[in-house]
């Protein structure tokens, strides 16, 4: 018969979802399985079908059933045996096709241990980290166009960290650097080039990741959008 444990108050930041044979499996992470999303695409680390990462269209609405999690997208996967895995007893061909063939299915969990990026040595060093958005898929929750007065979470260089920002609206500071958690996309600007208002501007970018010249870009930053500033390579 069918049984669970308790995990949510398990330290772990890794999901492993396979076939009782272990013929079908796919590793993705935490933050990739929770949330509210429906025929969303969703990050798989690596699965039985590939071995390198990728996204399929996943749900997780409201209902006792979801999530639904599959190798591929859920309209390839429910009738095909792609399903590993539903809940509330679900049967159909969402169980059908691939729990009486595979030896039926489990769920395992694992806290894996991350190294973590420094990208404060980008272009000679002296970075201070003021803000942070981990992976997933909805950008910052600051509402302050980047001046600094925003502060909430606590502050972690930990990459899976939940939001956070501290106030450096009165320190003393000429350049910002942007970048991604792994440190392999990044870009120098200076302060007069973020801030100010502007839509699909031209603004300097002092280099980056894509180029080590100095470069321009078109960006967003109105006064009335409080998800602005849009900054990008």
């Amino acid at each position: 018969p069918a049984w669970s444990v308790k995990f949510n108050k398990a330290k772990f930041n890794e999901f492993l979802f396979a076939t009782g044979d272990c013929k079908k499996w796919l590793v993705t992470k935490k933050w990739s399985v929770m949330g509210w999303y429906a025929n969303s695409p969703r990050w798989i680390e690596r699965s039985s079908f590939k071995n390198r990462r990728y996204t399929a269209r996943w749900y997780r609405r409201k209902r006792p059933e979801d999530p639904w999690i599959s190798l591929e997208d859920h309209g390839r996967s429910w009738n095909r045996g792609g399903i590993l895995y539903g809940g509330k007893s679900w049967g159909s061909h969402h169980a059908a096709t691939i729990l009486p063939v595979h030896e039926g299915a489990d769920v395992y969990i694992r806290q894996k241990t991350v190294k973590v990026k420094d990208c404060s040595k980008v272009d000679g060093g002296g970075w201070k980290l003021v803000r942070h958005v981990p992976p997933g898929f909805k950008w910052h929750p600051a509402r302050d166009h980047l001046r600094g007065t925003a502060k909430y979470g606590t502050p972690s260089k930990l990459p899976s960290a939940a939001p956070w920002s501290v106030k450096f609206n009165k320190a003393k500071y000429n350049e910002f650097l942007f970048a991604t958690g792994d440190c392999q996309r990044w870009l120098i600007a200076t302060k007069g080039s973020v801030l100010g208002w502007y839509a699909n501007g031209h603004r300097w970018i002092e280099k980056s990741s894509q180029s080590s010249k100095r470069y321009r870009a078109r960006w967003y930053r109105r006064h009335r959008n409080k998800e602005d500033p849009w900054v990008s390579i």
